[in-house]
């Protein structure tokens, strides 16, 4: 008997070590399951974050570029109104010059601009001054030696001497005045976007 108990110990060796290695195995295939659950756990965070970041980029790239576009329209519409309001001011003002040299206050500032050029540069034989059709017979009573010539291109009158000698212009014509606060009233600090 002594036999078969020796042979039982051995026996329950065999089968507690193999127990054992049974348990290390188990344990070891547990270990590696979380670890292989942890690493698919992060593998799949990983694959969603790149998806959500990508879907996110494009997303904001979208919106970027409808926000820039809506500003560019919004922008260019306040150009085209402020523009819009700029013309219909300065058209009203150019009525009430058009008004103006209808008068006789006009013929003396006429005058007035005349004697102010001649002043500062007198008139030789040669110099020429051009104004409005209207003003043509006006500028020759007041100064027969002077050439007059009528130019279409001043509207809103005024004057303009011309010295071929010197090849110089002096230009003192409302239109010329006109279109230089035009250009300085857009360019002022007010009327900047």
């Amino acid at each position: 008997m002594i036999y078969n108990d020796k042979i039982a110990q051995f026996e329950e060796k065999i089968n507690a070590q193999a127990d054992a290695e049974i348990e290390a195995l188990l344990a070891e295939a547990k270990v590696r399951a979380e670890k292989a659950i942890i690493g698919a756990d992060e593998e799949y965070l990983e694959k969603s974050y790149h998806v959500v970041s990508g879907r996110t980029k494009d997303m904001k790239r979208r919106l970027d570029h409808e926000v820039s576009q809506k500003s560019f329209e919004a922008t260019r519409e306040i150009f085209a109104h402020r523009n819009q309001l700029v013309e219909d001011f300065f058209d009203g003002v150019a009525k009430r010059v058009l008004d103006y040299v209808k008068t006789d206050d006009y013929r003396k500032n006429l005058a007035d601009i005349l004697k102010e050029v001649n002043a500062s540069r007198p008139f030789t034989p040669r110099s020429k001054a051009y104004v409005r059709a209207e003003d043509v017979d006006a500028v020759k009573k007041l100064y027969p030696s002077l050439q007059v010539e009528a130019d279409k291109k001043i509207k809103l009158g005024g004057v303009t001497v011309y010295y071929p000698e010197d090849k110089i212009y002096i230009d003192r014509t409302f239109d010329n005045t006109f279109a230089e606060q035009k250009t300085a009233f857009a360019d002022t600090d007010f009327m900047r976007l």
